[in-house]
């Protein structure tokens, strides 16, 4: 037992509620910072999150076992001061190792496996050093029995509140992530610091914060601008010749602005012409762009349709800062920043032509691929208007296409889809049943500083095929499922 204070000592009390409550909040801190640090590499996903919180229970199972079976013997404190220890360095270490480490999984396994594989590696040994913690420090306790393991495992509970509520709101938005690992190391370095004897092992524990710290320093090295929020990561890449927005993954572009002012060479090149498919107005076309990021869909239509009313929604204001600052947001543009399928559902406004942009890594919301989503999209819509989906599934094009072609005919009494390149397709729906011929003549009249994004949609146009395809709903969807077949094919 921790010594030389008698049983009933007001500093042993204090130390083992300092400990568990250490404890609680470093873990529930590593858990929310670990998920933040695996989405470069495995996105954000429910496939995602259910590795990282599967992962963490499964060790801290083993850690409570493990701490039940030495927090009553004589190696009660020295499991305490080591627990608390591994903790420590544990979350002054992941910044350095779990970079790379994380990487070099996505390398080699696919995403649903190398999640689960990646959350262990970050995670499973701070989750079962520091769930050994409560168990030990109950063992420890004056009090016995269920009033022990109540009292501490409360206490413990409190310190996962915090940390979890530190984490999100505070550490990750205003420091980031490896100053956030930083100041979960610094807890349970104080903590073992109070269990009397073991100096050096304190000192050790401290010694973590700062190695944390360190690694915060070069973090965002090589971007033009690289900030954490509460939504994002957002990462900007510059050079000679372009300006390139990522949202949460290197591996997905989000804007792309070339600084000659051509063409990008991407999808959203084709978004010049599809104001050409709507009826439009003598005022101008009335354009909702859902996923506003860099406002590179805004561009590419006002180059061509000056007098159109464009209104942006993006979810993130940082990132719509990035998009005025960095990328020359156009001021005719309408901003909202809102959730889109908020949007949808509380706004009034009516649009000729709704663009559905939704990834934030590489993965559709859910919810923002349902056919409830696509309904309030469909009352947002004014008579002859049109809306096109940005799909992007580059090795299995059914695994996204067909079922959203068959969620968003539950709606429209037309779809039809394009091939825009790259792995990218456009799925274009119709307020009223339109014919192939009808869209195909629209885009044939096109402008002529269109006529090329015209060209590329008359190529591939064609009618959806969604027969036998499952529609998407927000009580059944398997959208992230789909979404990973669709970009790795397995």
């Amino acid at each position: 037992m921790i010594q030389p204070e008698p049983p009933t000592s007001p500093t042993r009390a204090y130390a083992l509620a300092a400990a568990a409550f250490a404890a609680g909040w470093s873990l529930m801190m590593m858990e929310i910072l670990g998920g933040r640090l695996m989405a470069p590499h495995f996105g954000y996903s429910v496939y995602q999150w259910g590795a990282v919180i599967g992962v963490v229970m499964a060790f801290m199972a083993a850690g409570y076992w493990t701490g039940g079976q030495v927090g009553d013997g004589p190696k009660a404190v020295p499991a305490l001061r080591f627990a608390l220890l591994a903790g420590a360095v544990a979350a002054g270490l992941t910044p350095w190792l779990g970079r790379p480490m994380l990487a070099d999984v996505a390398e080699r396994m696919n995403p649903a496996e190398g999640s689960v594989f990646g959350a262990a590696l970050v995670l499973g040994a701070p989750s079962f050093a520091l769930a050994m913690v409560s168990p030990i420090c109950a063992g420890l306790s004056a009090l016995s029995g269920a009033a022990a393991a109540g009292r501490i495992y409360a206490v413990g509970t409190l310190g996962s509140i915090g940390g979890t509520f530190f984490a999100a709101f505070y550490a990750i938005p205003e420091l980031g992530v490896s100053a956030g690992y930083a100041l979960a190391a610094v807890l349970p370095a104080l903590a073992c610091a109070m269990v009397p004897g073991r100096w050096r092992m304190a000192a050790a524990a401290a010694l973590a914060v700062p190695a944390a710290w360190a690694a915060s320093i070069g973090e965002g090295q090589g971007f033009a601008l690289y900030r954490e929020t509460p939504h994002n990561t957002i990462m900007v890449r510059e050079d000679a010749h372009e300006i390139r927005l990522h949202l949460n993954v290197l591996w997905a572009t989000q804007s792309r602005l070339r600084k000659d002012g051509g063409p990008t060479g991407l999808y959203y090149d084709l978004f010049t012409a599809t104001p050409a498919l709507t009826n439009g107005r003598t005022g101008g076309t009335r354009v909702l762009v859902l996923g506003l990021a860099g406002g590179a869909v805004p561009r590419s239509i006002l180059t061509v349709w000056p007098g159109a009313d464009v209104l942006g929604v993006e979810l993130d204001p940082a990132v719509v800062e990035v998009a005025r600052e960095r990328f020359g947001l156009d001021p005719r543009v309408r901003v909202a920043v809102e959730d889109a399928r908020r949007h949808v559902e509380t706004s009034t406004e009516q649009h000729d032509l709704i663009i559905v942009d939704l990834y934030s890594t590489a993965v559709i919301p859910f919810f923002t691929a349902t056919r409830e989503f696509f309904a309030a999209v469909e009352r947002r819509l004014a008579p002859g208007g049109v809306v096109v989906m940005n799909v992007v599934s580059p090795q299995d094009r059914d695994a996204l296409v067909g079922p959203l072609a068959a969620t968003q005919g539950t709606v429209f009494p037309s779809v039809y889809v394009a091939d825009a390149g790259r792995g990218n397709w456009l799925l274009i729906a119709t307020k009223e049943k339109r014919t192939l011929d009808d869209l195909r003549v629209r885009l044939e009249h096109a402008p002529e500083a269109a006529a090329y994004a015209a060209s590329q949609l008359l190529k591939t146009l064609a009618p959806a095929e969604a027969a036998g395809q499952p529609v998407l709903t927000d009580d059944r969807s398997d959208i992230d499922l789909r979404s990973l077949a669709a970009l790795y094919g397995r």
